[in-house]
């Protein structure tokens, strides 16, 4: 019995000295700002206006204004499940913004009379307007691929 009783304090001891030597949590330097941080529907922000498709991106215009209501529902920030994804960038290429697309550039069709072919869908340009805080110094906009291995930059863009 005693020599349960002391098997016990001494784990109990051991368990407790190691506890102490866990390192605390790591502060990654790069902030990704979520996709709707600093935007609101009511405040102004800068509005680019994209065309973008699968092999590039490029600014169709730019404006100052509120944000409509569907940016922040159709592209909000970025999972494993989404293909493409927009950063948003400043001068030094730190991040400002992520913003999570989805695979905008196929469209699946289904069509009576066409079961007998083996492709049903392709490759489409989409507009699509991305809202940026108007106090943020955005200098570039990327178009990326997420892939197995990260993001591969397709496209960059810079916003003089």
């Amino acid at each position: 019995m005693v020599k349960k009783i002391l098997i016990t304090l001494s784990l109990i001891v051991s368990v407790n000295i190691i506890s102490d030597e866990v390192p605390e949590k790591i502060n990654f330097s790069q902030k990704i700002i979520s996709a709707t941080d600093g935007l609101s529907g009511k405040q102004e922000s800068r509005i680019y206006n994209l065309k973008a498709s699968k092999n590039r991106i490029s600014i169709n215009s730019s404006r100052i204004g509120r944000p409509k209501l569907d940016s922040f529902k159709n592209f909000g920030a970025p999972s494993r499940s989404d293909k493409y994804i927009i950063e948003v960038l400043d001068k030094d290429m730190n991040v400002i913004r992520m913003v999570g697309l989805g695979n905008p550039f196929y469209i699946h069709v289904q069509h009576m009379d066409f079961e007998d072919r083996h492709i049903f869908g392709g490759d489409i340009e989409r507009n699509f307007d991305i809202p940026v805080p108007l106090d943020s110094n955005a200098a570039y906009i990327t178009l990326n691929e997420n892939t197995e291995f990260g993001l591969k930059q397709i496209n960059a863009i810079s916003l003089d």
